[in-house]
C-alpha cells in the first residue's frame, strides 16, 4: 500500500492499534488444548467489536479472520483443528 495523504496515514494508525490490541488479547486468551480455529474465533470477535473486517478473509478469501502459525508453520497458518499445546 502506498500512503498518499494524511487521512490514509491516520486510518492506518487506527487499524494498526486495533490489530495490536487484538493480537495482545488473543495472546492472553490462549490456553493449552484450544484449537487454532477457536483462537481465530476470539480474534474475529475482537476485530468485529471494533468495526474492523479481517483483511485476509475480505480481500483474499482466506479461510479465517487471522493467520495463526504454530511452530514449524512460518506464516499464514490456516486456523483449524490443530490443538495448541503448553509451551
Amino acid at each position: 500500500m502506498t500512503v498518499t495523504n494524511e487521512e490514509e496515514l491516520d486510518g492506518l494508525r487506527v487499524i494498526g492499534r486495533i490489530v495490536a490490541n487484538t493480537m495482545h488479547a488473543m495472546a492472553r486468551a490462549i490456553e493449552p488444548g484450544m484449537t487454532t480455529r477457536e483462537l481465530d474465533d476470539v480474534g474475529r470477535k475482537l476485530l468485529e467489536a471494533q468495526g474492523a473486517r479481517p483483511a485476509p478473509e475480505a480481500i483474499y478469501g482466506f479461510p479465517g479472520a487471522t493467520c495463526i502459525s504454530v511452530n514449524e508453520e512460518i506464516a499464514h497458518g490456516v486456523p483449524g483443528d490443530r490443538a495448541i499445546l503448553e509451551g
